[in-house]
């Protein structure tokens, strides 16, 4: 399993790493067929480590067990195999009320018969916190939410992102090891979700719990992101910081689901791997004739800041290219040259 950074030792001494806060060791999850079908298995022998204080995501399509994942980790679901530990202690035989772990879900589940204050005090009181601790720290957690004034309205008195954040005060209330998030910004619009990705990342920030976000957006993931897991049927193909991940994709699907990417088979511009992935912003056009790939433009969109080339390879296969200037007079069915930097082709691996 990857390991987390090294910490400094005594002085002479081999730095050694970080214990993380949470292992996520040769963990598999088989459900039963219903009424005698096939059984499903929606996780396969997935193993990693989340640091403590990072902002970790789950990242994948619908169905590739990011989910079951979280839902494992809350102690919802039971693994088939597999051991995870939180701070070097097994948790698997703690129900979920006796994990130091707290779960966001996109329906927010507030309590609609309960304020504002009530719902953020919830839990502390489930816990048996003296009352006076409680209504400090509800204070505080209405506060760093920035819900001041509305301590007394009811969830259904709140917009959508003013009843987030409740859940999120709620949650952050008990000052959990662990803050799960499954998919909580889903049912937001673009303005508002785009808004509340600053604010989780902020929480994150000033509150230090650990987050660990499940979501299908990667755009959501790369802007809060310290680390990535991208998913795909039960496996994790990939672990790494965003940047690291878009910029070295490990495989086909990594290249393509992390932004875009121009898929090229690697005999086609004499690479050894079986694919190279560019990105469009990589991607250059030249005239016809030029060093490069034989192609003919498809299509033109201007999007404002960016214009996209659509382009159709000579020999089948298309590329795109997404450049910051337009390119005068080019339009669709003109013969260019696709072609990029060196640098720019990194090479893939065909999916497992």
């Amino acid at each position: 399993m990857e390991r987390s950074g090294p910490e400094a030792g005594l002085s002479g001494s081999t730095p050694v790493a970080a214990a993380p806060l949470v292992a996520v060791d040769a963990v598999s999850k088989v459900f039963a067929g219903h009424g005698g079908g096939a059984e499903t298995r929606a996780l396969d022998d997935v193993s990693l480590e989340i640091r403590a204080n990072e902002f970790f995501t789950l990242l994948g399509p619908s169905g590739c067990g990011k989910t079951t994942l979280l839902r494992l980790v809350a102690g919802f679901e039971h693994p088939t195999a597999g051991t995870i530990r939180l701070d070097g202690t097994d948790i698997l035989p703690l129900p979920p009320h006796r994990r130091p772990v707290n779960t966001v879900f996109q329906s927010y589940a507030l309590f609609p018969h309960l304020t504002v204050a009530e719902n953020v005090a919830f839990g502390l009181e489930r816990l048996g916190r003296p009352a006076a601790e409680v209504k400090d720290r509800v204070a505080a957690m209405i506060a760093l939410v920035r819900l001041g004034g509305l301590e007394r309205r009811k969830p259904a008195q709140l917009s959508g992102g003013q009843q987030q954040r409740v859940a999120f005060a709620r949650a952050l209330a008990p000052a959990p090891r662990l803050l799960l998030l499954d998919e909580p910004l889903s049912a937001l619009d673009l303005k508002l979700r785009r808004e509340m990705q600053g604010e989780l990342k902020r929480l994150q920030r000033e509150t230090g719990v650990t987050f660990v976000l499940v979501t299908h957006d990667q755009e959501e993931a790369l802007a809060m992101s310290d680390r990535i897991a991208v998913m795909r049927a039960g496996k994790v193909l990939q672990l790494g910081a965003p940047a690291e991940i878009y910029d070295r994709p490990a495989t086909r699907f990594v290249a393509d689901f992390i932004g875009e990417a121009n898929i090229v088979a690697g005999a086609r511009v004499g690479s050894p791997a079986p694919f190279v992935a560019i990105r469009p912003e990589r991607t250059t056009i030249a005239p016809a004739g030029a060093a490069g790939l034989a192609a003919t433009v498809t299509a033109v969109t201007f999007l404002g800041s960016d214009t996209l080339y659509d382009m159709e390879l000579a020999g089948g296969g298309a590329m795109r290219a997404r450049l910051r200037e337009p390119v005068p007079g080019l339009a669709p069915g003109a013969s260019v040259t696709a072609g990029w930097p060196a640098d720019a082709a990194r090479p893939v691996a065909e999916d497992p």
